[in-house]
């Protein structure tokens, strides 16, 4: 699992490629950390590139939401595979992550 971070003083887009899974998406965690005692107040997980994704992966989602949450921060998943969108949706996780955000993004950057 590669990441590729685009970023503005409070917004970071991470581009995340190859399989979501345990241990690999422990890494996502310490990035998303790191991010967030950076000073990131918002932050989307572009998914496009995600190949595979299981349960350990939906598990460390969870965690980077709680994370985010916990710093007064906000996370949003986008551009999910179909496979992803199903995982996540089945779970009745992806309307929390993805959620509609267009009311906070564009002020808040």
């Amino acid at each position: 699992m590669t990441f590729v971070e685009k970023a503005s003083p409070r917004l970071s887009i991470l581009h995340i490629s190859g399989p979501l899974r345990v241990p690999l998406s422990r890494d996502l965690d310490s990035t998303v950390e790191a991010l967030l005692r950076g000073g990131v107040r918002l932050l989307e997980l572009d998914l496009a590139a995600v190949s595979d994704l299981d349960a350990g992966g939906v598990g460390e989602l969870v965690q980077v939401y709680n994370l985010s949450a916990t710093a007064h921060s906000a996370l949003r998943i986008v551009n999910a595979p179909p496979r992803v969108r199903e995982l996540l949706s089945t779970a009745g996780l992806f309307d929390l992550l993805a959620g509609d955000a267009r009311w906070w993004w564009p002020q808040a950057v």
